[in-house]
């Protein structure tokens, strides 16, 4: 009998530590699965508020709106503009480079978990993470065989502002286009862009510029030369852009 009373006990405690085992593993892997889908969520949910913002701005300098107002909602991420992004421009018509302008711009930055960003810079947007990014939408740069617009949406602030909380406003007011270059008697043989940003998405920028033509170089230069040997018309036209976070 007594060795029964044992054998009974060690089985209880056996069948015990199975259960809370098997509760602990799942409740750890369950929060972390359950984790992981609010940061995508909240991810998508941002891309879409990025989307609206891209429209807004768009809506500024293409439709002549003076200001517009985007809702980002955020949960535990936080929105910020960057540090200043350089932007350059030259063109070359033939015998010698000519500096059209050179731009900073502020991005705007949406941080969420795991060092997953998504970035507006220079009317592009990108995402990003700790392994890499993807452009999600293209800047409103227009390069074809004769032709090349050159649009810098340059979104600036008087410093780098952060908020967390529930829900930001980005608020974006039209102050000034200029159309910095202009040239429709096919002058120009080669339009030189320049994007100094941070290592990721200055890789990035140059992958955009080599798809649409570029030659890009190890100095930062991405260099366009029209096939037919001239480009008939050239345009490089910046926006300036104030941009304020708020709740």
């Amino acid at each position: 009998m007594a060795d029964r009373a044992v054998s009974e006990v060690l089985s209880f405690a056996l069948v015990f530590s199975l259960i809370v085992a098997s509760i602990i593993l799942v409740s750890v892997s369950g929060l972390g699965a359950l984790q992981n889908a609010r940061d995508a969520e909240q991810m998508e949910n941002a891309e879409r508020a990025f989307d609206v913002l891209s429209d807004n701005i768009v809506d500024l300098y293409k439709q002549g709106a003076p200001s517009r107002a985007t809702e980002v909602s955020l949960g535990e991420a936080s929105l910020r503009t960057g540090e200043n992004t350089t932007i350059s421009v030259q063109v070359h018509d033939g015998t010698a480079p000519k500096d059209v302008g050179t731009w900073e711009i502020r991005p705007i930055i949406y941080a969420g978990n795991q060092e997953r960003e998504l970035v507006y810079e220079a009317g592009a947007v990108y995402r990003t993470n700790r392994d890499g990014g993807v452009q999600k939408r293209t800047p409103p740069i227009l390069v074809s065989d004769d032709r090349v617009l050159i649009t810098v949406v340059g979104t600036t602030a008087s410093d780098q502002q952060s908020l967390g909380g529930s829900t930001v406003l980005v608020r974006t007011n039209h102050r000034n286009s200029n159309v910095s270059f202009a040239d429709t008697g096919g002058n120009i043989e080669h339009v030189n862009v320049s994007v100094d940003s941070t290592p990721q998405r200055e890789a990035l920028w140059q992958s955009y510029f080599e798809q649409e033509g570029f030659a890009c170089g190890a100095d930062g230069w991405c260099n366009f030369t029209s096939s037919s040997g001239g480009i008939q018309r050239t345009y490089v036209v910046y926006h300036d852009l104030a941009v304020d976070i708020d709740q």
